[in-house]
Order: structure tokens, then C-alpha cells, then sequence
């Protein structure tokens, strides 16, 4: 029991990771937060839920289009919010992706209607008996194209040019572009990376409920920003690590305490964080009072 619920934990928090990981590419980028993300997860995975209905497509086809629409939005959320919004005004960017994180869901509880949809199964036939633990053929196509994800950004942040350019303009966008960086464009990758994750991210949670709502957007958000600030702002792996416990802190309180405390607990545990160490687990020191 205790390992299965182990297990489950993580795939949450595999999930919860990719969110969290799109977050922090913007705030490392723009030390800005992007509060549509989580709306932009949501609209992903109802698009690409209504693609597989509809179209009866195998699952990685939704699946490349979920990301694909969330990178879209993303960068959509990114001229509107943040582009041409003066620098002098930090929190105007912050409340305009609050506002267009209110559209979208207003939108798609338009057009789709409010109640949840539906996320067909993959892999139906197939259950793994590891002893301890079980894992379906849902579970496994969450865990495998997380871990795909999470480990590709990783790899793309660390041996491509690209991702060396990401990380510069995260330690100092001014000087960045004094050596040649192209700053805007940077950030433009940015933004469509962190929609990618989130479509990614929305689609997998989807596909671990079997269902959708459109005002999952908003507790989507929220606990991505919970997984930032105990992680640290702008850490890859921080927000990694913070996520996996998230994930499993909210698992075992469902399992052995009460669903009404899954929340409360994760919001006590950040609150001690911020006490003690208020740039995160894994956060750098330079800027913290102005990030937090």
C-alpha cells in the first residue's frame, strides 16, 4: 500500500515538474511571473482531449498537438503581456497574465461548456505487477514522456547554444545583449518552451484523472508557484526535487490523513521555507527579496 502510494506520488509530482519547470524558465528569463500558465496547461489538454474524441488519433498525436497549442498560447500570452509592457511597471505584466489566464478559462467555458471532459485511456491492455507496486499503461506513458521532457530541457539548457543563451539572459539579460545575445528572441524561446511544458503537463494530468476540468487552470498555477518558491526561483533542479515532494506530500495526505489537508500542508511547508531560507532549497541568493 505504502509503496503504491509512494509510486503515485511521483507520477503527480512528474507531472506537477513540467508545469513548474515552464515557470521557471519565464522568472529566470524576465523575473516575471506568468500567471496564464496554468490556463494555457488547461486550454492545451481540453484541445487535445477534444482531439482524441473527435478524431479517435493515437494518443502521441494529441499529445505533440497539446504542445504544440500551449507553446502557441504561450507565446500569444507573451505579446500581450509582456512585451510591450515598460519595464518601470513590474507588476503590470504580472496582473495582465492574470487577466489573460481569466479569458482563457472564461473562454473555453464558452465555447466547451464548464463541465469536465472525458481523457480516454492509452494502453489499456497493459499493467505492469512490479510486487510492490502496479504500474498501468497510463502511468507508464506518464512517467516515460516526463522523464523524456524533463531530461530533454535538460540537455537542451546545457549542450546547445540555444540553451547556453537562456541561461545568460537568466544571469544577466543587460549584459547579455552587450556581447551579441539576441535578448528578445531569447525570451521569445522562452515563452514557447514554458507553454510546450504546460501543455505537455496539462494533457499527462488529464491522462492520470481521466478528466479535465476548464478551471483547473488556476490550482495548476498555484501549485506550480508553490513548487518555485520551495524549490528556489530559476532552479532547473530545485524545481525538479520540489515538485517530486509536492507530489508525494499531497499523495500520502490524501492516502492516510484527509483530502481537505493536501493543501494546507504544502502551503505550512513553504511558509517554514520561506522563513528560513527565503531564496528556496536550491535558490540563488542574488535578488531574493526583490523575487519573493
Amino acid at each position: 500500500m505504502l509503496a503504491q502510494q509512494l509510486f503515485n506520488g511521483l507520477l503527480l509530482g512528474a507531472t506537477f515538474c513540467l508545469v513548474a519547470l515552464g515557470f521557471n524558465l519565464v522568472v529566470g528569463a524576465m523575473d516575471r511571473l506568468n500567471f496564464a500558465l496554468g490556463e494555457t496547461a488547461m486550454l492545451s489538454a481540453v484541445l487535445g482531449a477534444l482531439i482524441m474524441t473527435e478524431t479517435r488519433v493515437p494518443f502521441l498525436v494529441s499529445f505533440a498537438a497539446a504542445t504544440l497549442i500551449g507553446g502557441g498560447v504561450a507565446v500569444a500570452v507573451y505579446y500581450v503581456s509582456f512585451r510591450f509592457v515598460s519595464a518601470d511597471f513590474p507588476t503590470a505584466s504580472i496582473l495582465s497574465s492574470l487577466g489573460c489566464g481569466l479569458v482563457l478559462t472564461a473562454a473555453v467555458t464558452k465555447a466547451f461548456g464548464s463541465h469536465q471532459r472525458s481523457v480516454p485511456d492509452v494502453l489499456s491492455g497493459v499493467r505492469l505487477d512490479l510486487g510492490a507496486f502496479t504500474v498501468s499503461g497510463a502511468q507508464l506513458v506518464i512517467l516515460l514522456l516526463a522523464t523524456l521532457l524533463t531530461a530533454g530541457l535538460y540537455v537542451f539548457l546545457e549542450r546547445t547554444p540555444w540553451g547556453t543563451a537562456i541561461r545568460a539572459v537568466s544571469d544577466d539579460a543587460t549584459m547579455s545583449g552587450l556581447l551579441g545575445v539576441p535578448v528578445q528572441r531569447v525570451i521569445l524561446l522562452t515563452f514557447a518552451l514554458s507553454g510546450v511544458l504546460a501543455g505537455a503537463a496539462g494533457l499527462l494530468t488529464g491522462l492520470a484523472y481521466h478528466s479535465i476540468s476548464p478551471f483547473d487552470g488556476f490550482t495548476t498555477t498555484l501549485t506550480a508557484l508553490m513548487i518555485i518558491v520551495l524549490g528556489g526561483l530559476g532552479s532547473v533542479t530545485g524545481g525538479v526535487l520540489a515538485a517530486l515532494l509536492i507530489g508525494l506530500i499531497q499523495t500520502l495526505t490524501v492516502a492516510y490523513l484527509s483530502a481537505t489537508l493536501r493543501d494546507l500542508i504544502v502551503f505550512i511547508l513553504v511558509g517554514i521555507v520561506l522563513l528560513v531560507r527565503p531564496q528556496g532549497l536550491f535558490g540563488r541568493n542574488a535578488g531574493v527579496l526583490e523575487r519573493v
